[in-house]
């Protein structure tokens, strides 16, 4: 009798080790990655006679990519964030939050609800978008003109899994660049057009 308990007892003991150590080895396999901008849209400031009469002077002097940048009113970038589990059970991401900065000068934090489960061997994308008005931009200025208009979007972040109502969180970083003058361009372009 007491050999069946204690028999019992390591099977159901096992038992509960081989499930935490799937749930652990699953929540290891997580991934989190800042992996395209998949929009850029700049908004122009209005262009009145006197401003552009501004930026036409900056032109003349040589200033034509700080001119080019004081047109800017804002710049709203599409963000695509992929999550990855290579575990072997499923994972449930409930938010994703990160550091933002550009050319490497923080501008801000961003967060993103998430409510997602993630299947093992599934990676799934999520976009969020981020908006950026002229203030907060003015201390990075500097650096985008000395890159000739290059933008090195850096992202530190942290997402989390929930496990039994705890939110366990695992970090991420990465940087992907884009022009800013292509961009200023293409919204010219696209505002001259009929």
């Amino acid at each position: 009798m007491k050999k069946s308990i204690i028999i019992i007892s390591l099977i159901v003991l096992s038992v509960v080790l081989i499930i935490l150590g799937l749930v652990a080895f699953s929540y290891t396999q997580i991934s989190a990655s800042f992996k395209d901008i998949s929009s850029v849209n700049v908004e122009l400031e209005t262009l009145s006679l006197s401003y552009l009469i501004t930026l036409g002077l900056d032109v003349l002097s040589g200033n034509w990519l700080s001119a080019a940048l004081d047109v800017i009113a804002g710049i709203e970038l599409g963000l695509v964030f992929e999550l990855t589990n290579n575990g072997l059970l499923p994972v449930y991401i409930p938010e994703l939050e990160y550091d933002l900065s550009i050319n490497g000068i923080y501008i801000g934090t961003g967060s993103s609800v998430i409510d997602a489960t993630i299947n093992p061997g599934e990676a799934k994308q999520i976009n969020v978008t981020q908006n950026f008005q002229k203030k907060s931009l003015s201390p990075s200025i500097e650096s985008i003109i000395n890159n000739n208009g290059i933008i090195d979007v850096e992202i530190k972040g942290v997402a989390y899994f929930e496990l039994t109502g705890f939110k366990i969180p695992f970090e991420f970083e990465s940087s992907k660049q884009v022009s800013i003058v292509d961009e200023i361009q293409k919204q010219f372009t696209q505002q001259s057009l009929p």
